[in-house]
């Protein structure tokens, strides 16, 4: 085997073997006293399966059945295969370039298959035929985007299939800031492309309490009435749980107003352009007071989305900013630069017992957490664990996204490495942050 690799290939392999890490010496004596444990040592996320709130799924219980839905369900099921399968909108240049190359392909075959001199009239018959046959070529191989009108019985087939995975993720999302910064209060919340609510719910999670204002932003009408109703119980005659609730159509043109957190969830696909979806995150940017939320499917377009907005706060946007998470970096990602394979995390959700009994199912997403000011010199960059561990006996192997921008595929053997090493790494799952240099 070692014969038929490339010496690249093998240099890699040695270097992974030869890195060494140690636990961030920091921690190290709070191990050492046992005040912290390796299975639940600070890089690891809080949240394992996430679940609705009770009064919310009850709330949602009393929409479903007030509007029939059991009907609806295998159409939910449907919208949410259709929403993972998207592809982003093509760009005006990729159609001309692409028409191009098939225009030549196909003049060359039939071309080449005359031995005379054509006349005019010859050329244009033949000129029609190819432009014919372009552009049943190009029908075929050129992705159809659409963006999606969230009517009612769209809206609540969006709620049966898509809420308890959106709550579950924002949930796994949020902990990166309430377990890194424990003394964090927000007391805004602006969520663009706002939906059914599930950012609202999300928040409350961890900050209902400190929280004083909400602004919403959906196209759809009928999502925030969905919205609106969730959070009165169901009913239209219960008054909101807090005044300062706010929803809108459009995004406001003023950027006087900030808010601490701003969120995207799952809401930049149904921009046209990347022309559009830049100038999108700009405007959120500049209502940004703390953190940017940018969220999307954990596809190869919806990373696409994610690198695009990150990419662009950090080299293009007005207003300094870091990624908070989930890169220990602001390089160029290196999954995207090296293996244009998308950069995801899996999260595990109850989901909702609607029609029948709720099951654990898993969610796979992509995200970027952007922080307004510059990164602080006490910031431990630990790496970020970038796909699933493969744990053997006496010995785990890491994947790794380091503070250097690189990837590193670490193995933590039992003889190699002291107890405490050895166990978080044991005790780390994908997405985990891992307390080490």
């Amino acid at each position: 085997m070692l014969r038929r690799l490339k010496v690249s290939q093998l240099a890699s392999i040695y270097a992974n073997y030869s890195t060494r890490v140690e636990i961030d010496a920091s921690l190290r004596e709070s191990f050492d006293k046992n005040e912290l444990k390796p299975r639940k040592h600070p890089g690891r996320t809080q949240v394992k399966i996430a679940t609705i709130p009770p009064d919310i799924q009850k709330a949602i219980k009393v929409i479903l059945e007030d509007n029939s839905a059991k009907s609806m369900y295998q159409e939910s099921i449907d919208l949410g295969n259709y929403l993972r399968s998207r592809h982003l909108p093509p760009e005006d240049g990729d159609i001309d370039e692409k028409t191009k190359k098939i225009y030549q392909s196909v003049s060359k075959k039939y071309y080449s298959k005359v031995d005379k001199e054509l006349t005019p009239d010859e050329i244009e018959t033949y000129e029609r035929k190819i432009q014919t046959s372009v552009f049943n070529i190009l029908k075929k191989n050129v992705y159809r985007w659409g963006n999606i009108s969230y009517d009612k019985p769209t809206s609540l087939q969006y709620l049966m299939r898509r809420a308890a995975p959106e709550y579950a993720v924002l949930v796994r999302i949020l902990d990166e800031i309430m377990r890194r910064l424990p003394d964090y209060k927000p007391r805004s919340f602006f969520d663009f492309g706002s939906g059914v609510g599930t950012g609202t719910w999300a928040i409350n999670h961890y900050w209902k309490k400190d929280m004083f204002e909400y602004f919403c932003v959906d196209t759809s009408s009928h999502m925030h009435d969905l919205a609106r109703l969730i959070l009165c119980q169901g009913r239209d005659n219960v008054e909101l749980p807090f005044k300062a609730y706010f929803q809108r159509q459009f995004l406001p043109a003023s950027s006087d107003l900030k808010y601490n957190i701003v969120l995207s969830a799952f809401s930049l696909f149904e921009m046209p352009s990347m022309k559009s979806r830049l100038e999108t995150i700009q405007k959120l940017w500049n209502k940004t007071e703390d953190f940017l939320i940018v969220v999307e499917q954990g596809t190869n377009a919806g990373f696409q989305v994610i690198n695009e907005a990150r990419e662009f706060v950090l080299n293009t946007a007005d207003n300094k900013g870091y990624v908070f998470a989930p890169c220990p970096n602001d390089n160029v990602c290196p999954r995207y630069l090296e293996h244009q394979t998308p950069c995801n995390f899996l999260m595990k959700y109850e989901s909702l017992p609607y029609p029948s009994t709720s099951d654990v199912a898993a969610d796979v997403f992509s995200y970027v957490i952007l922080r307004k000011g510059t990164r602080p010199a006490e910031d431990p960059q630990w790496p970020r664990i970038v796909r699933a561990p493969i744990i053997r006996s006496k010995h785990t192997i890491c994947r790794l996204c380091t503070a250097q921008g690189e990837l590193k595929e670490v193995i933590f053997a039992k003889s190699k490495y002291d107890q405490t090493t050895y166990r978080c790494a044991r005790s780390s799952n994908w997405g985990d942050e891992l307390p080490v240099k």
